[in-house]
């Protein structure tokens, strides 16, 4: 097997023991016995199973910094803002391993933390962003103090919702039942402060959101 396959192969099955057990709950020995290769040859490409979560972090953060590049100018209709919090949320649930146990990690691993940090604050920004495009647009009106607290419980919804479903729907993760809960309950954050027709469309929406599930 190639080299650049081998380390492909470490990092896929390491995301899916991650994602299923948990990342303390998995070891390096277990993920070389799962991916068929011997301890020695994953300690080739990764000298510790943190390099294996860093660069885990790194792909997915690739692929989420795009998501989160909302400029304070952009005008957005409600369903830019719906498209946005599905492509979050389905990503972080690819990644979830990350925010299920993003304390220990990051109290673990000095780079993740730092990175975590400034990746908080680029999805705060994201958010204000966000709220201001649509007010700017017409389609919703907030108070400078709204505004703010909006996009902090958009931020919670975003980085704490796989603890919660962990908690109480185990199961939902796996099936995608809890991720479109998630965005449901972040519709009917902001709903309120939509103007009509917008704010009809987003609460029928969320309602259908939550009928998919029941």
């Amino acid at each position: 097997m190639a080299r650049r396959d081998t380390r492909e192969l470490i990092l896929t099955t390491s995301l899916e023991l991650f994602n299923e057990y948990g990342e303390p709950n998995v070891t390096t020995n277990q993920i070389a016995d799962e991916a068929d290769i011997s301890p020695g040859n994953l300690y080739y490409h990764f000298r510790s199973k943190d390099d294996i979560v860093l660069e885990l972090f790194k792909r997915f953060l690739v692929r989420f910094q795009p998501l989160i590049e909302v400029s304070g100018e952009s005008l957005l209709q409600a369903e830019d803002l719906w498209f946005q919090l599905h492509l979050s949320f389905e990503l972080k649930g690819q990644f979830r391993f990350l925010y299920r146990n993003l304390m220990d990690l990051t109290a673990r691993i000095p780079n993740l933390d730092h990175a975590m940090r400034g990746l908080l604050q680029r999805e705060r920004k994201s958010a204000l962003n966000s709220l201001a495009g649509l007010e700017q647009a017409g389609v919703a009106v907030f108070d400078d103090w709204q505004r703010e607290l909006l996009a902090d419980s958009i931020l919670l919804s975003l980085t704490y919702w796989i603890p919660f479903v962990e908690l109480f729907e185990p199961d939902g993760a796996e099936d995608g039942s809890a991720q479109t809960r998630a965005i449901a309950r972040v519709l009917l954050i902001v709903t309120p402060h939509f103007r009509e027709p917008e704010r009809s469309q987003f609460t029928t929406l969320a309602r259908r959101y939550l009928t998919e599930v029941e």
